[in-house]
């Protein structure tokens, strides 16, 4: 099968996607590349799979305006606050006092959804179900086939590291040749231009991270 142009990008930069960006530039940033519009079923809600992916949503500039303003001010809120000033490490902290918080924290994300969900037009969101659908199912294939390779490797702990990342490559692969029968010319195009300057984010991320060593 021919690589297209759009798969030939996103998979050559895939390598980059360890390095990732510092949460203090994330929140610099107005835009909304880092929403968690994703969902995997044994994760939740996530992140994008790949880089440049949630830019396949178009969204327009009032879209992402209300999205940035509905997140800051969840971020904003006192209680939210409170709850994320919990230290998973402290031993003063109570259990109850940690299921609170927690408890605090899924009732923001729950109503920030919401949110979100209503600035999202319907085709945005049919697209979403469809990316995560593929998603799915190129984890759910890409495991049968590597099922039997990890069984013959059980006590090789090197190996086992090894086929984890053939696996990994091999399932990012498989969702980007299902997403590229799902997204138009100008979906593609757009996740092709955010793919590039998210890893050229990134390659600045690392290199500023080296010269400060």
């Amino acid at each position: 099968m021919k690589t297209s142009t759009f798969l030939t990008v996103l998979c050559a930069g895939f390598t980059m996607l360890a390095v990732t960006l510092g949460a203090e530039e994330k929140q610099k940033r107005s835009e909304v590349s880092d929403y968690p519009f994703w969902n995997s079923p044994k994760r939740g809600y996530v992140l994008a799979f790949v880089p440049g992916l949630n830019a396949t949503l178009l969204l327009t500039e009032a879209q992402r305006e209300q999205i940035a303003k509905a997140r800051a001010e969840m971020m904003r809120d006192a209680a939210v606050q409170a709850a994320r000033g919990i230290s998973k490490s402290d031993p003063s902290v109570t259990a109850e006092q940690r299921e609170k918080a927690r408890a605090t924290l899924d009732t923001a994300m729950t109503r920030l959804r919401e949110q979100v969900n209503a600035i999202l037009t319907p085709d945005q969101k049919a697209l979403i179900e469809k990316i995560n659908a593929a998603h799915a199912a190129a984890i759910e294939e890409t495991g049968i086939v590597y099922a039997d390779k990890f069984a013959s490797v059980k006590a090789d702990e090197a190996a086992r590291k090894r086929i984890q990342e053939e696996k990994t490559q091999d399932t990012e692969e498989q969702f980007l040749n299902k997403l590229d029968g799902i997204l138009n010319e100008g979906q593609k195009t757009a996740m092709t231009r955010a793919a590039e300057e998210e890893l050229q984010r990134n390659a600045r991320a690392a290199t500023a991270k080296k010269s400060l060593k």
